[in-house]
């Protein structure tokens, strides 16, 4: 288990004290409760050369997609979708993301929050388990829909599924902690994070006199926007016109400034990048370097919408941020590394031959978006001052619906021999990208066409990171030397 403890920037304590002199000292008054802070350099983490895995023989590890749905689907008898479901039971051991809880709402005792409340039954966490899932992810953007108590009441399911869950707890160090499955053929360890997530999602430990609050392993970020040398003198220029005691103008010469709550930041052309926090950046490599020292295989998967044009779209290049991190996360010990949360495939990278998977894309988009009052009762008026007329409900892609792209999938296997990844293999997914509701969202092996397509799109988005991909039939196949 891993204990993360932290003391408050003075800087922090400053930006947001009412009276900055009071509030300092109430603070140290109480420093000698607070605990000593952890390392906020990754760097620290990664001085010493990974350890390689101590897996012995062949040992298969099967990724898919966002278990994104809320009724059982073990039973189904669409036996297009068994064929998958008997591809995942194969593997050694098969990991997801559990998006959302699964919970039943006719017993459970706490409240929703925000909007968009992704629900499935209670009843999933055995239904995934019957399919084949052995590990999943509980850090997303809507693992605390429900509160505290939805997280905790969807990791007892879990528990009492046999299914070995990670990312989430009563406490941050438990949240952190990696989580272990016993494959028969070597111990694999599961680290799972979010970056993208809702208001008091993260989990933290008792701090001084505050208890410690459930919630999930968080990686926070800040976007930065990185303009021309002329658009950011505009910037400059307007920050400093509507500056007030609260947001000063600029200092001369900076060469950062922060106006309406946005980073910016002078540089040869227009783009977005994230800066990771070095706290939790750190805490992820410790828990990575723990994970290595209990188990044979490491898995770290992080749940993260970000994307390169700000928006949660279908963009297919992950941000700097991925990039770096799941190279730190290799370098510290990782073995395989599964990124999630935006609905659309991303590419393979084979880092110092380990895989990395940007993005997985969905394995089931057939969740149920429980509502609360405060979302449903609310109507802003028109240019007439009046309630808009009530538009029909979409059910197409576009304008306003699903992108195609989200319903492009695959199931990707991997194969070791002796600790060494050898061959992935990518089953391309059909998920149903139709208006009848009982195939939409569940997935299909798709037909030789869409197969050829799907695999093409990720040859394309492989490419920029040096990765081959062959295809043999249906299925795309890259060979690690």
């Amino acid at each position: 288990m891993i204990r993360i403890h932290s003391r408050l920037p003075v800087a922090l304590l400053a930006a947001t004290a009412l009276t900055a002199v009071t509030l300092g000292s109430a603070v140290a008054q109480s420093a000698p409760n607070l605990p000593p802070r952890p390392s906020n350099e990754p760097q620290d983490f990664l001085k010493t050369p990974r350890k390689a895995s101590t897996l012995k023989g062949d040992f298969s590890l099967t990724a898919i997609g966002d278990l994104l749905y809320s009724r059982p689907m073990v039973d189904s008898t669409d036996q297009e979708f068994q064929k998958v479901a008997a591809l995942i039971k194969k593997a050694d051991v098969t990991i997801s993301n559990q998006e959302g809880v699964f919970i039943d709402l006719s017993t459970f005792k706490g409240e929703g929050y925000g909007n968009g409340l992704l629900w499935g039954e209670g009843t999933l966490a055995k239904d995934i388990k019957a399919m084949g899932v052995d590990m999943v992810a509980v850090a997303n953007n809507h693992s605390t829909d429900f509160g505290p108590e939805g997280l905790l009441q969807a990791r007892l399911n879990l528990d009492e599924a046999g299914v070995v869950h990670a990312g989430g707890g009563a406490t941050l160090q438990e949240a952190r902690a990696p989580a272990y499955f016993d494959s028969g053929k070597g111990k694999v360890a599961l680290i799972a994070a979010a970056s993208t997530f809702k208001p008091n999602a993260g989990a933290n430990d008792a701090f001084g006199e505050v208890n410690a609050r459930p919630g999930i392993s968080i990686l926070r970020t800040r976007k930065i926007n990185n303009v021309t040398p002329a658009q950011f003198e505009t910037i400059r220029k307007l920050a400093t016109e509507l500056a007030s005691g609260r947001q000063p103008a600029p200092e001369p010469g900076a060469e950062e400034i922060v106006f309406r709550d946005e980073i910016y930041r002078p540089a040869d052309k227009v783009h977005l990048t994230y800066d990771m926090d070095l706290f939790d950046h750190a805490a992820i490599l410790k828990s990575v370097r723990e994970a290595k020292d209990n188990a044979d295989l490491v898995v770290f998967t992080i749940h993260a919408h970000e994307s390169t044009t700000g928006m949660d779209d279908d963009t297919p290049s992950p941000p700097n941020f991925l990039i770096k991190l799941f190279h730190d996360v290799v370098d510290a010990g990782g073995d395989v590394i599964i990124g999630g949360g935006p609905h659309s495939l991303r590419g393979v990278e084979i880092y110092k031959g380990q895989p990395i998977f940007y993005g997985m894309g969905v394995f089931f988009i057939k969740g149920e978006i429980k509502a609360l009052q405060e979302t449903v009762l609310r109507v802003w008026p028109d240019r007439t001052g009046h309630a808009p007329k009530p538009k029909p409900e979409e059910i197409s892609v576009r304008p306003g619906g699903n992108p195609a792209s989200w319903y492009d999938s695959v199931v990707a296997t991997a194969e070791f021999k002796d600790g060494k990844a050898k061959v992935i293999r990518l089953y391309p997914l059909d998920v149903g990208n139709t208006t009848v509701r009982p195939r939409r969202g569940t997935p299909h092996f798709a037909d030789p066409a869409n197969a050829k397509r799907i695999l093409a799109n990720l040859q394309r988005d492989s490419a920029p990171f040096g990765t081959k991909i062959e295809i043999e039939g249906s299925v795309g196949v890259i060979h690690i030397p």
